[in-house]
């Protein structure tokens, strides 16, 4: 395994291509991602352990999305079950995936708990929700905004520790904490193209917004356009999730991509 450094036009590349696999097998993208939406309603009801839970599978869905952004370029449909390929056969690295979520989880509630005492506090944004009588009021309370920016700022240097450590662990063999350094170098050394990476998904959301707004000032039936958003938004998300397998195969020169097609080659059709 060896870094690669990549310019920065190549978050570009990642976002287009994230785009493009995702339209090869929409229904599949959009039915995995919500496959993980409603498990996640499941198990967030749980008490006390059931947020924990759903943070910890985060790292899991990122790579099952990976998985499943593999085979479709190999020219294969995916199941749902693509999310759990990574803990089946003897070799399967299921116990050091168990540990990096667990890690996951424990950087989650580090950034809260300094979310707290960097920002605004949570009992003063609580009593903000209480109050506020409309969305509109409560986007634009000042108090609000702190928080939502501190968590931000916070979650950035976990979110690009973490990024190709799932990956890493299960196509180069890593222990976590080497999984863990080589993410957080990969990206630190290709920042610009994460960068652009991430202003252009923020350029796409927003134009999504605006699509949706102008759709729903249009359309007669305010029922439809917000079937069509809420789908436009689940495809662009599946995307989203689709793209990360490229920012990882470019970012490092492994077993990863040697069997994998071009993007732009034709699909295998099943018979």
């Amino acid at each position: 395994m060896k870094l690669r450094i990549v310019k920065p036009a190549q978050g570009y590349v990642w976002l287009r291509q994230g785009l493009l696999v995702s339209r090869r097998q929409p229904f599949h993208f959009v039915g995995l991602l919500g496959l993980c939406l409603s498990f996640a309603l499941l198990l967030i009801g749980l008490p006390v352990v059931g947020p924990l839970l759903v943070v910890g599978c985060m790292p899991l869905m990122w790579l099952g999305f990976m998985l499943a952004t593999r085979k479709v370029l190999q020219g294969e449909r995916f199941t749902p079950g693509i999310l759990f390929e990574a803990f089946k056969g003897a070799h399967s690295p299921r116990r050091i995936l168990a540990q990096l979520a667990g890690g996951y989880v424990m950087a989650t509630l580090l950034i809260m708990q300094l979310a707290q005492w960097l920002g605004p506090g949570a009992d003063e944004v609580a009593a903000v929700f209480e109050t506020a009588e409309t969305a509109a009021e409560l986007v634009n309370n000042p108090l609000v905004q702190q928080d939502i920016l501190w968590r931000v700022l916070l979650t950035l240097p976990v979110s690009l520790l973490f990024w190709h450590a799932p990956a890493l662990i299960l196509w180069a063999r890593l222990p976590v904490s080497k999984a863990l350094f080589f993410s957080i170098v990969a990206c630190w050394r290709n920042l610009g193209a994460f960068a652009v990476y991430g202003l252009g998904w923020f350029a796409v959301v927003l134009a999504l917004g605006l699509l949706d707004r102008f759709l729903l000032s249009q359309l007669p039936v305010p029922m439809l356009g917000n079937i069509l958003a809420i789908s436009a938004g689940l495809w662009v998300a599946s995307a989203f999730y689709a793209s990360l397998y490229f920012t990882v195969v470019d970012c490092f020169e492994s077993s990863v991509d040697t069997d994998t097609p071009p993007l732009d080659a034709e699909p295998h059709t099943d018979a």
